[in-house]
């Protein structure tokens, strides 16, 4: 075996320096990383431990060690600035399930401010350099090992992470006391430092069953659930579900006043209709898993915290409001101001049952606010789609103008804030505030449209989460909102966001707090519709407890060990288990004809003007005129696969210029519309039409 005093030393001094330097870039500071260290040294072993294990890992893999060791520490850097960063502006540090959704976070951060992409940039610049000088400059000659040694060096790798993965065949979280805090991410990293939570996460990028699931457990529980006994068979409102982005009431925090109300018309209809506070999973971000709850029911209380139930969970068809409402007559529609594909909403939709997704590339020449698609925008879309449905219908749309960071504003602000905020703090509120009021007011369009409607309909407007005001919750820390005392009340405010639910044809009015979760068996009880025997089984445990906040805070909610644990088979019998509880009957979930856009597209015609052709001949330029349905103006127009260059009129007509000399080798060609997204996917295209036709 080679001469292992060589690398002793690196061996033991490498992993503490790689180990010392990840946890100081993750918490931005040298003091909190020693003071975590003195605190928490068993935990500093097993993170070295990890780090051991990962570099004797590289070093049997490439046989080098310095390049392992340098591959190492720049991964590990660049993995815990990300975190730092992420914790800064969602409250939520690196999770591995955020590398499932590598295209949103690339889209996202480019709206970040430059200030921070150039930091971002520096500081792997920085840490490439001292890698390239060390193994360069001072590094000695690079030392291939043996290949006894690289066994070793495997052997080792996979006794320590199996060990600390499983604790075999080493107990070393026995031994080491460690755990993981599923439930609060941020302190489970802060506890377990950076590498050790990161890893000890990864387990959960799968569930396992409690003990005693299985089909009589399941059949137990459903065989008690009542179905529903207030179905109206006379009336089906349409329901009109709107998560508006970052909605919040800014006005309730007591350290700041506005020079007007940022939601006039929401207070005002809180006062005539059912209105409350949700609990929602997340806070500063995470979008989906608001949505994942209201749409599914299930909670992601029962989830590792941090996940991201679109990313990990809905990758099959899966029962929701959505597939239960299309089954009773509704048209099930989702509308999206954003990227079909952020957070995997093109697939997702239709594994919930959508019949169709709308999405920004839809919106046809809408206003835009800031860097999105305007509010007014999807309201606008709600009430053309509500007009064209010959069902009635379930819309659940999604906004995006008042999403973070608030570093850019709008051409006129008409709201000033006031009270004891550092001018950045007082910026960002203003903009923020600007957005919510852009939000009431697409509120109200809504309300007064359906206010004058004969259509029954329920309107349901809500926030997803709590707005990431700065860094490390800037503004509510310079409000005095956040004080980080750990209390069940601050834990409530930074996860609860204020709802309304109106409607136009029987009054209602209650003020209530409840789980997002709870949300879509409460409207199905609303607008007197069957659902289905899970949402009826969540109907019967909402009277019983409104609220489920993280498993820390059970007691201060009232909930007692087992009282949820119906509520999580049945959840884990739907996204992990057999479907028992469907009694070998799963319901048929995906709408076959599901697609993207308000319509179709479709080529009816394509004509020449008939100035510019004359006994067959030709002028040197002519317009072809193309007419059909559902166009958009980033549509392509195609002949022969060939791109054309094309004027859009509006959703019936393109003008496409082609030469005149030219026109007779189109004959019998074939023309077709495409409409391609951000990512070159083609995600709408026509009937094809041939020219010949046209030539006749």
């Amino acid at each position: 075996m080679g001469k292992w005093k060589d690398y002793f030393i690196e061996l033991i001094v490498l992993p503490i320096l790689i180990l010392l330097a990840t946890e100081i870039v993750h918490r931005g500071s040298v003091f909190l990383t020693m003071g975590w260290i003195l605190q928490n040294m068993n935990r500093f072993i097993v993170g070295y431990l990890i780090v051991v294990s990962i570099l004797c890992f590289f070093i049997a893999v490439t046989s080098k060690l310095k390049f392992s060791a340098a591959l190492v520490l720049i991964t590990a850097m660049v993995l815990s600035f990300m975190s730092n960063m992420k914790s800064k502006y969602t409250g939520e540090p690196l999770m591995p399930w955020d590398f499932a959704l590598g295209k949103e976070t690339t889209n996202i951060i480019t709206y970040f401010p430059n200030l921070l992409k150039i930091v971002i940039a520096m500081a792997i610049c920085i840490i490439i350099c001292f890698v390239i000088f060390y193994l360069v400059f001072k590094g000695q000659r690079v030392r291939k090992q043996k290949v006894v040694d690289r066994i070793v060096f495997a052997i080792i790798s996979i006794i320590l992470l199996s060990s600390v993965f499983y604790s075999k065949p080493l107990p070393i979280k026995q031994g080491f006391n460690i755990n993981t805090i599923t439930w609060a991410q941020s302190k489970n990293y802060s506890i377990n430092g950076f590498l050790l939570a990161f890893i000890l996460n990864s387990q959960w990028l799968s569930i396992e069953a409690s003990l005693d699931y299985n089909q009589k457990t399941v059949d137990a529980i459903i065989d008690n659930v009542e179905d529903r006994i207030n179905v109206d068979n006379e009336i089906k409102p349409n329901i009109i579900m709107v998560m508006s982005e970052a909605f919040w009431d800014p006005s309730v925090m007591s350290g700041v006043s506005f020079n007007k109300d940022p939601l006039p018309f929401f207070h005002a209809l809180q006062k005539e209709c059912t209105s409350g506070w949700f609990l929602t999973p997340v806070f500063g971000g995470g979008t989906v898993n608001t949505e994942f709850e209201v749409l599914t029911g299930h909670s992601m209380k029962f989830l590792p915290g941090g996940a991201v139930a679109y990313a990990q969970y809905v990758r099959k068809p899966m029962e929701s409001l959505a597939s239960i409402l299309a089954g009773e007559g509704y048209q099930s529609i989702a509308i999206h101001s954003y990227h079909n594909w952020f957070y995997r909403r093109n697939e997702v939709f239709e594994n919930l049952g959508f019949h169709k997704y709308i999405s920004g590339e839809f919106f046809v020449e809408p206003a835009r606010k800031r860097y999105y698609i305007a509010d007014s925008e999807v309201s606008k879309m709600i009430i053309e789609e509500t007009k064209e449905s010959a069902e009635p219908a379930f819309i659940y749309a999604v906004t995006m103008q008042n999403h973070g960071p608030y570093k850019i504003g709008y051409d006129e602000n008409s709201i000033q804030v006031e009270g004891n905020l550092s001018s950045n703090s007082k910026d960002i509120l203003e903009k923020y505030a600007q957005g919510v009021f852009d939000a009431d007011e697409s509120l109200k369009i809504l309300v007064e449209y359906f206010q004058k409607s004969e259509e029954p309909t329920i309107i349901v407007f809500w926030g997803d989460h709590l707005p990431a005001l700065g860094e490390d919750y800037q503004v509510y820390r310079d409000a005095g909102f956040y004080k980080e005392d750990g209390s069940y009340e601050e834990y409530k405010k930074m996860y609860s966001t204020p709802f309304a639910i109106w409607n136009n044809y029987f009054p209602q009015a209650e003020s209530i707090s409840l789980s997002t979760s709870f949300l879509g068996s409460y409207v199905l009880d609303m607008a007197g519709r069957r659902g289905s025997t899970y949402t009826n089984y969540l109907s019967s445990l909402f009277k019983a407890i409104q609220t489920i906040p993280r498993q820390g805070y059970y007691a201060e909610e009232g909930i007692k060990n087992g009282d949820v644990d119906d509520y999580k088979k049945l959840q884990y019998d739907i996204l992990f288990g057999e479907g028992y509880q469907y009694k070998g009957s799963i319901p048929e979930v995906i709408d076959k004809e599901y697609f993207l856009g308000r319509g179709k597209l479709v080529i009816n015609s394509a004509d020449i003007k008939k100035e510019e052709q004359k006994n067959g001949l030709f002028s040197k330029e002519i317009t072809l005129e193309i007419k059909g349905e559902n166009f958009v103006p980033d549509c392509q127009i195609y002949i022969n696969e060939k791109q054309q260059s094309a004027k859009f009129i509006d959703e019936n007509h393109f003008i496409v210029n082609l030469s005149g000399e030219l026109i007779t080798e189109y004959n019998g060609a074939k023309i077709q519309v495409k409409l391609y997204d951000s990512l070159d996917n083609v995600i709408a295209e026509s009937n094809c039409l041939l020219l010949s036709k046209m030539l006749q």
